[in-house]
């Protein structure tokens, strides 16, 4: 057994005089129990009293003379074992394996050569490719070239501490992960498995060849294998060519390294090369073990009754893939996650698979997505029932509306689930994932999924509850500063998971014009933290950001009631929001533009426009708004801002709220309905746009909007616009365009009788600079001839339509921006044919 320290908690042997040589040193025995009545063992010495060796670069100990003498030349490049043919080696064991591939067999170095004792084990090129891995890592590789030595004594079967990195390893590790049939069968010594085994999985993991590809792991899968396929077909007396293949086969086709080219034909033969360069394991926080894997199957098994029987959990590459997407792609326009602590074991399988639904999506793997998104709602409303007592009774009743009640529960018996991690902002956290996804699907069902996950998610919001917390003083043996952080990350997480869900449901408003089901009143909570302090990877350097905050952020009514009491146009809001702040803000600034629309609209007219004084109150409010955003320091129109996209996401939200102010568009689009048609249609009937200097704000905020992806360039953003161009930067665009479009056509009706104002006359020049830029370099689908270079309004107005129609029909991420472009596409359509039969 081991004390604290990590040294043996039993007396030490005296060591052996240092002049006996070191193979025929015997260490004292001791005799511990072995449970199963298995062979005694013995211990042996740790290597660290007057008889170690030493190196005299690093300084590291040795036991053996010839671990020592292989670990010198790591150091000094020095390769004394030479083939015949003039290929050196620094190991005999590599030679030999060079021997064996190049039909060298009879071989033997060159004279005066030193050689080292064979073990008479043969070992296969395998073995030799990792050790050759390691040695090529710059790590050491002594532990390697153990298992070429003979049998080491029993003994190295006792648990042991090895030194790493300042901590310790315990031996039972290696157990718990091969379980006690390799023990007992003996195979640890031909092995020489030893605790530096976890150092060479991480330098595995890190280039792509996992540790459960390797000869020594074969995954929690295969529990009480034989782990080393040599020393098992040895055992058998297995020596036939057809065998020695097999068990030399690369482990696995997915390597990220460069493979060396056989020779000939004899691929079989060898290894993938593995990547010498070191790889920082925390630089792929979002990758799947294959343990995890199991887990999460295993997890997903205890549902099997109510999942979809065709469903088949992803691979762990898979799993991978869509974790990175969702955090590198989704996650960037709504952080509600703290990615510098996120681990996938401590969450609930309905999250990760809303997450890798997501992910999935990002990765252009549809039908993948809607399984995942599909069997994380049924796993969801599940759990709500199982965890119902912790909910109120309206949550019962929504779970009643998809016919999830007790009665049908008893009706199909109990089954033992695997419930795993949760807490209720858990199912917060797992609806937001769920409703990304299903919000923005063409099929019309999973539109209807949306809404009704949105229904439940404002359900289980109020009654989890809007307020801030408080958060527990904790004792004061505990308060370290990374207990803090913790605390606080709980706290933040949990605040900006229940902002998100509030914004992402104004998002349903924005887009399918919708009552919100989560209003501003309702919301207690403070305003986000600054991005320094969310992203910081360490409690050290959360305290370092905390300390550059002078002051709390403030609640976030308090916030939006400055900013609408605002006169004189400046940022009333001390301290300035950060960018996610801003951006909630501006929901609340957007659905109170909403709100008193529906409260101002006669019985008959839904084109109303807005009382002059609440116009006036809510231009101050953006104003303002827009004052915060330029002085906060993390804001900027650079899509590829290292803050993130939100504040240029937040710019396009501005331009939409002026354009609501000016166009009630709500009821003309029917976006839910996913017909290119029947919304061009519904656009064609929407009111006309008056000329006025109010709207010259919204027309600079829609020429701005237009502006952007021209500058970018159309084509290239529509196709690589997955990280910073978002759904909400769509919606904008389309009711910028219309506006865009309807004032121009405007122009062309009264400016004959109404002279341009220098301000509409700016405007319409900006427009038709933008214009030419984007007609100059575009590849437009159809052949429409070309107008004169000197547009008119009216031509201008059907141009800003053909731009924006092949920009959101370029998008390659959602459909449903998409089918917002062929909608644009069909209204310019109806305007062509329209203005035909007037000249006509």
């Amino acid at each position: 057994m081991l004390s604290h320290n990590g040294t043996s908690s039993h007396p030490q042997p005296h060591p052996q005089p240092q002049s006996q040589p070191l193979h025929q040193q015997q260490p004292q025995q001791q005799q511990l129990p072995r449970p199963h009545s298995t062979p005694v063992k013995r211990r042996r010495r740790t290597g660290h009293g007057p008889d170690a060796r030493s190196c005299p670069h690093c300084g590291r100990t040795f036991k053996r003379t010839e671990h020592l003498e292989r670990h010198v030349r790591t150091h000094t490049k020095e390769k004394p074992f030479i083939c015949r043919c003039g290929a050196a080696f620094a190991r005999r064991d590599l030679l030999t394996r060079h021997q064996r591939i190049a039909f060298h067999e009879d071989g033997s170095e060159s004279p005066g050569v030193p050689s080292e004792p064979d073990s008479g084990e043969t070992h296969g090129p395998v073995e030799a490719d990792l050790a050759a891995a390691v040695s090529l890592s710059g790590m050491s590789v002594d532990h390697w070239a153990q298992q070429q030595q003979p049998p080491a004594p029993p003994s190295e079967l006792y648990p042991m501490a090895v030194p790493r990195n300042g901590a310790l390893v315990d031996a039972s590790y290696q157990q718990a992960l091969l379980g006690d049939q390799f023990y007992e069968n003996g195979n640890q010594d031909a092995v020489g498995f030893d605790a530096h085994f976890r150092e060479f999985a991480n330098f595995l993991d890190g280039v792509g060849l996992p540790a459960e590809w390797s000869p020594y792991f074969h995954g929690p899968d295969r529990d009480h294998e034989v782990t080393d396929t040599t020393v098992k077909m040895s055992r058998e007396g297995t020596t036939t060519p057809g065998a020695r293949n097999s068990r030399t086969r690369p482990g696995t086709p997915f390597s990220s390294w460069l493979p060396s080219a056989p020779t000939g034909n004899r691929i079989s033969e060898t290894l993938p090369d593995t990547n010498p360069r070191s790889v920082d394991i925390d630089s792929q926080p979002y990758r799947i073990s294959d343990e995890q894997r199991h887990r999460l199957n295993n997890s997903i098994e205890t549902f099997r009754d109510i999942l979809d029987p065709d469903f088949k959990f992803p691979s762990r590459h898979a799993l991978s893939r869509y974790l990175t997407s969702f955090f590198e792609g989704f996650h960037s326009h709504m952080p509600f996650i703290h990615t510098p602590t996120w681990r996938v074991p401590e969450h609930s399988i309905e999250l990760i698979l809303g997450l890798a639904a997501v992910g999935a999506q990002y990765c252009f793997e549809h039908r993948m997505s809607e399984r995942l998104f599909h069997a994380g709602k049924t796993i969801l409303m599940e759990r709500l029932m199982h965890e119902s007592e912790k909910f109120g009774p309206n949550t019962s009743s929504s779970l009643n509306f998809h016919n999830l009640t007790p009665q049908r529960r008893a009706s199909q018996g109990f089954r033992e689930r695997d419930w795993g991690s949760w807490e209720p902002i858990e199912t917060v956290r797992a609806l937001i994932a769920l409703m990304g996804y299903a919000t923005w699907e063409p099929k019309v069902s999973l539109v209807q999924e949306a809404f009704a996950l949105q229904a439940l998610l404002a359900q289980i919001l109020r009654e989890v509850g809007l307020y801030e917390e408080d958060v527990p003083q904790l004792p004061a043996d505990q308060a370290t500063p990374q207990a803090a952080w913790q605390a606080w990350v709980r706290q933040e997480s949990t605040r900006r998971a229940k902002l998100i869900a509030f914004s992402f449901m104004h998002t349903h408003s924005i887009a399918y014009n919708v009552y919100p089901v989560l209003r501003s009143n309702e919301v207690g909570l403070r305003l986000p933290c600054s991005t320094g302090e969310w992203k910081a990877q360490s409690a050290c350097q959360w305290q370092t950001a905390r300390q550059e905050t002078e002051k709390q952020q403030l609640y976030f009514q308090d916030a939006l009631s400055l900013l609408l009491r605002n006169t004189d146009g400046t940022a009333p809001v001390d301290p300035i929001p950060t960018p996610l702040g801003n951006y909630i803000l501006l929901h609340g600034l957007l659905q109170r533009i909403f709100i008193v629309r529906d409260l101002s609209l006669p019985v008959m007219d839904q084109s109303a426009s807005l009382p002059s004084e609440e116009v006036d109150k809510l231009e101050r409010g953006l104003r303002s708004w827009t004052a915060g955003w330029q002085q906060a320091p993390e804001s900027s129109l650079d899509p590829n801002n290292e803050n993130g996209p939100i504040p240029f996401t937040s710019s396009s939200l501005l331009g939409l709220a002026y354009v609501r102010i000016y166009l009630h568009l709500g009821p003309y689009r029917l976006l839910e309905s996913r017909d290119p048609m029947r919304i061009a249609k519904a656009i064609n009937r929407s009111p006309a746009v008056e000329r006025s200097g109010g709207v010259i704000t919204a027309l600079l905020y829609t020429a701005h909007m237009l502006s952007i992806p021209v500058r970018l360039g159309v084509d290239r953003v529509a196709r690589s616009q997955a990280f910073f161009w978002s759904v909400r930067h769509s919606l904008s665009g389309l009711e910028c365009a219309v506006l865009l479009s309807k004032w121009l056509s405007s122009l062309t009706e009264s400016v004959a009788t109404t002279p341009l104002s220098d301000s509409e006359d700016r405007i319409l020049h900006w427009v038709r600079c933008i214009v030419e830029e984007a007609y100059d370099v575009v590849d437009f689908e159809d052949d429409e001839p070309e107008t004169s270079t000197d547009r008119d309004p009216a031509s201008l107005s059907l141009a800003v339509l053909r731009i924006w129609a092949h920009f959101f029909k370029s998008n390659t991420q959602w459909p449903f921006i998409n089918i917002i472009g062929k909608s644009l596409e069909k209204y310019r359509e109806l305007l062509m044919r329209s203005r035909k039969q007037l000249v006509t």
